[in-house]
């Protein structure tokens, strides 16, 4: 069983807020210093707009896209290619046995006679 000291934590804690308070109040009074005598930036950003400027703006609704959808063969297609490249792998680790390939389907124009040129 662990125990937590909180108090260490607590310490630790407190000893970190105070130096990035310290930190902080350094950065006002140089702030405070440079508005004081006049000085500007030639880079400086342009100001920040209040949070209560932005509030009052029209909101723009923005066009959002479908989202793409595969169809179901695509989606199959992907299906069996990734198979046969986790057979095709396994094959190479020799953990597999090789697939035999389909048969060749008949071609629909099997039927229909050849065009064959004449010789002249």
């Amino acid at each position: 069983m662990t125990t937590i000291d909180l108090d260490s934590s607590l310490r630790t804690l407190r000893a970190k807020r105070t130096e990035l308070l310290n930190q902080v109040d350094a950065i006002d009074t140089a702030l405070a210093a440079l508005a004081a005598s006049g000085i500007t930036a030639l880079n400086a950003p342009d100001p920040q707009p209040e949070a209560a400027d932005d509030v009052t703006r029209p909101l723009v609704p923005t066009r959002v896209k479908a989202r793409r959808v595969l169809s179901d063969e695509h989606r199959q297609a992907l299906l069996d290619g990734r198979r046969m490249a986790r057979h095709r792998r396994a094959v190479d680790e020799g953990r597999a046995r090789e697939l035999l390939g389909p048969l060749p389907a008949p071609s629909e124009a099997a039927g229909l006679p050849r065009l064959v040129k004449r010789a002249k």
